[in-house]
């Protein structure tokens, strides 16, 4: 594994307790957020789409996915848990469109983990 990889697979260790901290307390003060059945669904299967173009290493097809997955963010109720997600999903663009093409394993590491941590929201949300 080289540098830039373990330095983010250590980064999405750090965030994987910082989201699932923000996911529990979302849960205990009953703050989660409400993604209506078909909407949903559909930011689910934009953001899925997008790591499936990750994995065919793909930049621009997921920059365009991932870009439409947050203006579908913006039309949900504002809830903190999928407002810091967007917030992390935005920063993963922004890499993906400036980054050099050597840290693309690197990044879509980042990708896909913010990939699963949306379906871990989606489902505690209730919507699975």
């Amino acid at each position: 594994m080289r540098r830039a990889e373990l330095g983010m697979a250590m980064f999405l260790i750090s965030e994987g307790v910082f989201f699932f901290l923000l996911i529990l307390a979302c849960t205990y003060f009953r703050a989660l957020p409400r993604l209506y059945a078909p909407y949903g669904w559909i930011l689910t299967g934009l953001l899925l789409a997008s790591s499936a173009s990750m994995w065919r290493k793909w930049r621009w097809p997921t920059i365009a996915l991932g870009t439409v997955f947050l203006v579908g963010l913006v039309g949900t109720p504002f809830a903190l848990l999928t407002a810091v997600h967007g917030l992390f999903v935005f920063a993963g663009i922004v890499a993906l469109a400036v980054a050099p093409a050597s840290g693309g394993r690197a990044i879509s590491f980042y990708w896909y983990f913010f990939t699963a941590v949306w379906l871990i929201i989606f489902g505690v949300a209730g919507q699975i």
